[in-house]
């Protein structure tokens, strides 16, 4: 085979940059100290380095979370410090106030200070980590605790029966004639059911108890009041209805004359005087005119006009020849059998049969009676009218079960304490009526209260997990709800704010009793923080545990990237000196066997 000059040229050259490449590679790596610059150099150790990396920079930022969480959890940890050492000493001063020595005054020097301390906890709940909550679960930028007020308004609800008009009379207008009325009479019969014949059979029997001069007196009362009432009482007619069917009761019913000129103010009073009449002029206290009537009428606070039956009295409309019955426009709201059906004689009234049973209840203007109730308890208290009147007449009972039980009636006042003694143990909460004058308090009317905390929390119960290692989670944050809250399933739990405002109200009292049995729910209070605390040291010391575990797998996994990837200097400078050499000796070998004469190259 011919060797051509060519041919060895290209032979030489291939050799030298084979050496220098070699010689290049080797420098780089002393230079940097590195075996592995580019993917080439070990496509199989090139990839356990980039895992490895990966491995190393997650772990970093877990150790950087680890020490941001370990701060919230300082933060958690001092602030409920100071909670604990906060209620050690509530205890302290409830031990004081349950002292038989300790006086009036001092009991209420105590109560003053728990109300400070108190304000100090909220503030200790509400406590920051820079701009974050410490204690409103996810809610970090919300304000966990706030103090409701102490007042609140009831829900006002009616439990009966009453007509009203749909057409509602200006009250510039209500004392001029009433357009549109024409001269002649309207009927109301009264439907008597068996409650209220049973009703008033046993107020006949108790009346026949009584001694005989004070029957006699009443009788004669009452014939003076009758005579006296005559005179000015336009006298109504009690008309007798046509043979009942057999088996049927004949109803009552009152016939109202007018004359077309009166107003609606003079209308409802001849109502009422016709009313007064059918029942034989008899005084009822419980009664919104005074005298026992089966239906009476009136102006509502919305100008609307009303007739309400008695309890036991259904009410149906008869013939109208006045247009009345037609210009109000009557509808039944509320639950009983009471209907407004026009009767055969008027079939032209303009009444509908209405189902009594649809609405069992309604609110009604609480702006009537200016109601408010004063105090603080999660309980809920109903306070219902069970017979009518004016303060000091009207009567009620009081529960605190979703009626289950009921207090004994006792009489309305303008400020009552809810309490039911057959119920749950009483929180001194108060009814209160700021109402104008003396406003009548009608059978059926109930005050609900829905409960009123004395601490209100805004913020959520969702817990914030971080992460500590792969796959690994642990809850960080403590809620104000789970260190101040009862928790319903939890006996031992308690409410410590509605437990200090028992408290300071106790040492206001001056209730030794109420003060002695404070002293256990304070216990349950500071175990209930301490439970927590301990929670917080739990999740702290498995932070630090994670933070060494992070730490000694950075180590292991810089040691196994340091040996794919550096270079041994030693071998590297003996390799360095090998390829050095190498290389000069290709340079001399390729100087002798290469001419670089024209005239050779030219042979």
């Amino acid at each position: 085979m011919r060797v051509t000059e060519l041919t060895k040229h290209n032979a030489v050259n291939k050799n030298l940059n084979t050496n220098s490449e070699e010689l290049q590679d080797l420098l780089i790596s002393m230079s940097n100290g590195k075996v592995l610059n580019k993917p080439s150099d070990d496509p199989v150790g090139a990839a356990k380095v980039q895992d490895f990396r990966t491995s190393i920079n997650h772990s970093k930022t877990l150790e950087k979370n680890i020490s941001a969480d370990k701060v919230w959890l300082n933060a958690n940890e001092e602030t409920i410090k100071q909670i604990t050492n906060t209620l050690k000493h509530v205890k302290k001063l409830a031990l004081e106030g349950a002292n038989g020595a300790s006086t009036l005054e001092n009991r209420s020097t105590l109560a003053n200070e728990i109300k400070l301390i108190t304000k100090d906890l909220i503030d200790l709940g509400n406590k920051k980590e820079g701009k974050l909550y410490l204690f409103s679960g996810t809610k970090t930028f919300t304000k966990p605790l706030e103090m409701c007020p102490k007042l609140i308004e009831p829900e006002v609800k009616f439990y009966g029966t009453r007509i009203k008009s749909a057409e509602k009379i200006i009250p510039l207008h209500q004392d001029k004639p009433l357009k549109g009325i024409l001269p002649g009479a309207l009927t109301i019969y009264l439907h008597e059911t068996p409650e209220y014949k049973a009703e008033n059979q046993e107020i006949k029997e108790e009346k026949v108890k009584k001694p005989k001069v004070a029957e006699e007196t009443d009788q004669t009362s009452k014939g003076e009041e009758a005579a006296k009432t005559e005179e000015t009482v336009v006298e109504p007619v009690v008309e007798e209805m046509t043979e009942p069917e057999e088996g049927e009761q004949l109803p009552k019913k009152i016939v109202i004359f007018l004359d077309g000129t009166e107003s609606l103010k003079q209308i409802i009073e001849k109502i009422n005087k016709a009313a007064i009449a059918e029942c034989n002029y008899e005084k009822d206290p419980h009664s919104v005119i005074g005298y026992k009537a089966k239906v009476t009428a009136e102006i509502g606070i919305d100008n609307s006009m009303y007739l309400d039956s008695a309890k036991g009295i259904n009410l149906k409309f008869g013939k109208d020849d006045t247009g009345f019955l037609n210009q109000m426009k009557f509808k039944v709201i509320g639950s009983s059998g009471a209907t407004i059906t026009g009767s055969e004689e008027n079939a032209e009234v303009n009444t509908e049969e209405i189902d009594p049973t649809a609405i069992s209840e309604f609110a009604i203007d609480t702006g009537e009676y200016k109601a408010t109730f004063n105090g603080y308890s999660e309980a809920e208290y109903q306070v219902r009218v069970i017979k009518g009147g004016t303060f000091g007449i009207a009567q009620v009972i009081i529960s605190d079960d979703n009626g289950k039980t009921w207090s004994q009636p006792s009489h309305l006042q303008q400020k009552i304490e809810v309490f039911n003694p057959d119920g749950k143990a009483s929180n001194k909460i108060e009814l209160e009526f700021d109402a104008k004058g003396n406003p009548f308090f009608r059978e059926g009317l109930e005050f609900q209260f829905k409960g009123n905390e004395f601490m209100k929390y805004n913020g959520n119960d969702q817990i914030k997990e971080v992460i500590i290692d792969n796959g690994i989670k642990v809850a960080l944050n403590i809620t104000a709800r789970q260190l101040f809250k009862k928790e319903p399933d939890n006996t031992e739990s308690v409410d410590t704010f509605d437990m200090l405002n028992r408290l300071s109200e106790a040492l206001e009292d001056d209730d030794q009793k109420a003060v002695m049995k404070s002293i256990g729910d304070i216990d349950k209070s500071i175990n209930q923080v301490l439970v927590k605390r301990s929670q917080v040291g739990s999740t702290f010391r498995e932070l630090e545990s994670s933070e060494q575990r992070i730490q000694e797998n950075m180590d292991f996994k810089a040691d196994e990237l340091s040996q794919l990837e550096n270079i041994d200097l030693a071998k590297g400078a003996v390799d360095m000196n090998k390829a050095e050499l190498k290389h000069k000796v290709s340079l001399d070998a390729s100087a002798r066997l290469i001419q670089p004469t024209l005239i050779n190259f030219l042979r």
